[in-house]
């Protein structure tokens, strides 16, 4: 019985550390984006985030760290001008 209670805890600490769900995500993406981010999944990009702003939304995705930005139109921008935090 420890042994399951110590599991539950470790998947609970394991969960805090998750970013938001995946479905979350794409469903805040117009389908231009979804067609972008669907392409890119293939070449092992990660949908990490969605930034908002007085421009539209851009979908962040990301590769061994390196960022790749599809803005409204579903345009990939593989070299952004953007930080992301670590």
């Amino acid at each position: 019985m420890p042994m399951i209670e110590e599991n539950d805890h470790s998947q609970e600490k394991e969960r805090r550390h998750l970013s938001p769900k995946k479905h979350q995500l794409w469903s805040q993406l117009n389908v231009s984006q979804q067609a972008s981010v669907s392409s890119l999944y293939n070449y092992g990009y990660e949908l990490a985030f969605i930034r908002i702003s007085s421009e539209g939304k851009l979908a962040v995705m990301i590769l061994n760290g390196s960022p790749i930005v599809i803005d409204d139109e579903g345009t990939i921008n593989p070299h952004p001008e953007i930080q992301i935090r670590q």
